[in-house]
């Protein structure tokens, strides 16, 4: 996604922000350490998925593991995220899920403003 690929420093302050905040966000990990060391090295780079909701098109984080770590009300009060005049605003929040044999962790999903306007509205 344009957006994502021109803007990539947003969604890694966002994400650093929220892990400041105790929270622990799947992040991406290095493949070119893991070809080197066969060791799992995570980079700065959040994880970022699609969102689709009534607020319009959007982006979620999910938890690192199955949860956060944090309280979804703590999670919540960090937002909205200011970054070099974008907005993150929280959307939905989605508790650990199981089926069966699988799990989807915790995710937060938000949508990415400026001057009030959804980015993806205008890119």
């Amino acid at each position: 996604m344009k957006f994502v690929e021109e803007n990539q420093d947003l969604f890694i302050a966002a994400a650093s922000i929220l892990n400041t905040m105790g929270a622990d966000i799947e992040m991406e990990v290095d493949d070119t350490y893991w070809k080197e060391h066969k060791e799992i090295k995570y980079t700065n780079v959040p994880v970022l998925r699609g969102y689709m909701g009534p607020e319009g098109e959007g982006f979620y984080f999910r938890a690192r593991r199955k949860q956060f770590g944090i309280d979804a009300e703590d999670l919540l009060d960090n937002f909205p995220i200011n970054v070099d005049g974008y907005a993150f605003e929280a959307v939905d929040f989605s508790d650990l899920e199981y089926d069966d044999d699988r799990y989807w962790p915790e995710s937060v999903s938000f949508i990415v403003t400026k001057d009030g306007i959804n980015v993806l509205k205008i890119s």
